[in-house]
């Protein structure tokens, strides 16, 4: 695999980044965790120059090491550096959290992986049921969970969907704004199974919600102005562009898209605030011709990075406008 992604695999059609390996439908998390390369655990190892600080032999710092498997070449990848209190959580841990979800046969995984060296390990599952907001334009529903072996965090759950005419994706927050579920878990990391009806209910809204927001954009029309002062919105203007009326390559490229892309020409689409936003989307996914990009590199970006920050943007500020428009 080039550059960043470590190791992937993923089922249908190959995905637009072009990497990964192609799995048969069905699979459950231990499984899924073979056919993407991550069947490796992680330990924690006295750090180097930290002192016991208890009789229990306790040291005050650990390092987080990727532990090399049976029978490979492979040697041991340090990824952080965390107190005593830090428990690691296994890749199989973390996926097993899907399984009640994929085992009913509704939901399945789609991809999984690992980034850099295998301190960011994701799976997505793709939910059933699609969304169409206009006649001939879906958007299918897909979690996607990550975990990072950093000591950063615990497991979380992002909420995205796929619309299917263009492969952009889209991010989505829950009610009160935030980005990811953050799944609660044991002083073990075993992830709790009775935490999965909650899980399920906010799961719900959140698709739901996001379907009604979708098609409120597709009825507010981009007229007198509003796809500047959209742009505007989520990409603000120096002081200096005001002063000067200038607006910025980056909105100029925008409405390009707008105006010729041709998913953003079907009916009921065109000419709409979903148009525009999903122009901004389609920037963020495959970004300016004139920016060069390892697909890998813009998967991270796109699911993780910036990029996913910006299209949740859009979306918070294209919700606002479509309230005070409509």
């Amino acid at each position: 695999m080039p550059a960043n992604v470590q190791t992937m695999a993923y089922y249908g059609e190959v995905p637009w980044h072009g990497l990964g390996m192609p799995i048969p439908k069905g699979l459950n998390a231990k499984e899924m965790i073979w056919a993407a390369g991550l069947d490796w655990e992680v330990e924690l190892l006295p750090a180097r120059g930290a002192q016991k600080i208890n009789r229990k032999g306790e040291f005050s710092r650990y390092e987080i090491v990727r532990v090399p498997r049976p029978t490979t070449k492979e040697k041991e990848v340090l990824f952080g550096v965390v107190t005593r209190r830090y428990q690691p959580l296994q890749n199989l841990e973390a996926f097993e959290f899907f399984d009640p979800i994929v085992g009913d046969g509704n939901a399945y995984f789609e991809t999984a992986g690992a980034l850099g060296e295998g301190e960011r390990i994701w799976v997505m599952a793709k939910m059933p049921d699609a969304m169409e907001i206009v006649r001939g334009d879906e958007c299918l529903k897909y979690l996607l969970l990550s975990n990072s072996h950093t000591g950063d965090g615990s497991v979380i759950v992002k909420f995205t969907t796929v619309r299917v005419v263009c492969q952009n994706t889209l991010m989505l927050a829950m009610e009160d704004g935030q980005k990811t579920y953050r799944v609660r878990h044991s002083k073990k990391m075993q992830l709790k199974l009775n935490e999965l009806a909650d899980f399920l209910a906010i799961t719900q809204k959140v698709y739901l919600d996001a379907e009604k927001l979708f098609k409120r954009l597709a009825r507010s029309q981009m007229i007198d102005g509003r796809l500047e002062h959209y742009f505007e919105a989520v990409f603000p203007r120096s002081d200096a562009q005001k002063k000067k009326g200038e607006k910025p390559l980056r909105w100029r490229f925008l409405q390009e898209l707008f105006e010729t892309e041709k998913d953003l020409q079907l009916p009921g689409v065109h000419g709409t605030l979903w148009g525009a936003y999903n122009a901004i989307a389609r920037f963020e996914d495959y970004k300016q011709p004139q920016q060069e990009e390892q697909p890998d590199q813009r998967l991270e970006r796109t699911w993780f990075g910036g990029g996913a920050d910006t299209k949740l943007n859009a979306l918070t500020q294209a919700a606002a406008l479509a309230n005070s428009w409509n």
